[in-house]
């Protein structure tokens, strides 16, 4: 005949009983002092939040990304897509937090997007052109130079008999 074995309770050895009138409680445990809880001065201070702080990384979208994001910066009431794929391209800019989930559309039950700050900073420098996307003009060179007007007419003067 086979027995069945019963679970057996564990011992807590880590936190101290404390015995009063007969009921048994478990003592509160203090909190300890790290050495990180410790205040660190202002220079250490700032040099480590610095530190912490990644710089912002540049944000790549693909041109029907930037062409979405330019038509919803300009959507004054919000933009309102009826496009399946435009609404992936929608939803991968709020995550990139370029684009703000606006209210809902009460006809079409859609709803409207707004750009963020970022999204209206980003939509300026797309439309701005870039100081090294702009050539620079190649002045002539001086061998080849124009010839300088002349200050005579063009036709002969009249000759007299």
């Amino acid at each position: 005949m086979a027995t069945k074995k019963t679970p057996v309770k564990a011992k807590v050895k880590d936190a101290p009983v404390a015995q009063k009138a007969g009921k048994v409680t478990a003592a509160k445990e203090m909190p300890q002092e790290t050495p990180a809880a410790k205040p660190v001065p202002q220079s250490k201070a700032k040099a480590a939040s610095a530190a912490k702080a990644p710089a912002p990384k540049a944000v790549k979208l693909s041109s029907a990304q930037g062409d979405l994001l330019k038509k919803v910066a300009a959507a004054e009431a919000g933009y309102l897509s009826d496009k399946k794929a435009e609404m992936r391209s929608i939803e991968a800019l709020a995550e990139r937090k370029l684009v703000k989930k606006g209210s809902k559309d009460k006809a079409s039950g859609r709803y409207r997007y707004l750009a963020s700050s970022a999204g209206k900073k980003l939509v300026e420098s797309l439309t701005a052109p870039s100081p090294a996307s702009v050539p620079a003009p190649v002045p002539a060179p001086a061998s080849v130079a124009a010839p300088a007007p002349s200050a005579q007419p063009a036709s002969p003067p009249p000759t007299t008999p």
